[in-house]
């Protein structure tokens, strides 16, 4: 049996998209896991995208303890 259509709903949102495969789906800007199970919509899909990269991570956000920080770089 074949399935002419697959429906996609957002892990995020809930939105809900209908393509013929999964190919059609990231080509309209959704992000389809590896394993098929996990998908996002396009607005959805950018913070799922790259990982660490886009700050999906879970070091700390203050690297030097409050009240220092870089004010500027010289270079000469």
């Amino acid at each position: 049996m074949r399935i002419d259509k697959i429906n996609y709903i957002c892990n995020d949102c809930k939105a809900q998209a209908i393509f013929k495969s999964y190919k059609k789906a990231r080509a309209d800007g959704w992000a389809v896991g590896e394993d098929y199970v996990d998908c996002y919509c396009p607005e959805c899909a950018p913070a799922h995208r790259l990982g660490g990269a886009n700050g999906k991570t879970t070091a700390p956000r203050h690297w030097l303890p409050e009240g220092y920080e870089q004010l500027s770089f010289e270079i000469k």
